[in-house]
């Protein structure tokens, strides 16, 4: 694949600490067309947004090193604009508390890839 083919496939910044579940989520966006990149703890993950500029995240709430919460603010003091869509088995009380940054998706565990892939697809297509 050329530099110039890779460059037009958005790239999906995926952070998730379980590995099953994060090389499950990088599979299906890659068949997908998506240039998946992971991380699994919070530091791993600021580092992969300062280098990689993602065009969307899928983000784990429960994180080791720095949770997703302190990310979430991270990447908003950082961009206000990038698609967040937060992935967990927190309940209702914490998709209100993540709500107040503009986050554009929440999704519950268990879900099916087929699901991130989708909303994935009707996030990035709605910004262009």
């Amino acid at each position: 694949m050329s530099s110039s083919e890779t460059q037009a496939r958005p790239t999906i910044l995926v952070i998730e600490d379980e590995p099953g579940l994060l090389e499950i989520l990088a599979v299906n966006l890659e068949s997908s067309g998506y240039r998946a990149v992971t991380a699994a703890d919070g530091i791993e993950a600021w580092r992969r947004f300062e280098e990689e500029q993602p065009d969307l995240i899928l983000l784990d709430l429960k994180l080791p090193e720095i949770s997703g919460f302190r990310l979430l603010e991270l990447f908003r003091d950082s961009s206000k604009t990038i698609p967040v869509i937060v992935l967990t088995a927190f309940d209702f009380a914490e998709a209100e508390e993540v709500s107040r940054f503009g986050v554009q998706g929440f999704i519950t565990k268990p879900f099916t890839p087929e699901k991130v892939v989708g909303m994935v697809g009707d996030l990035l297509s709605q910004g262009r």
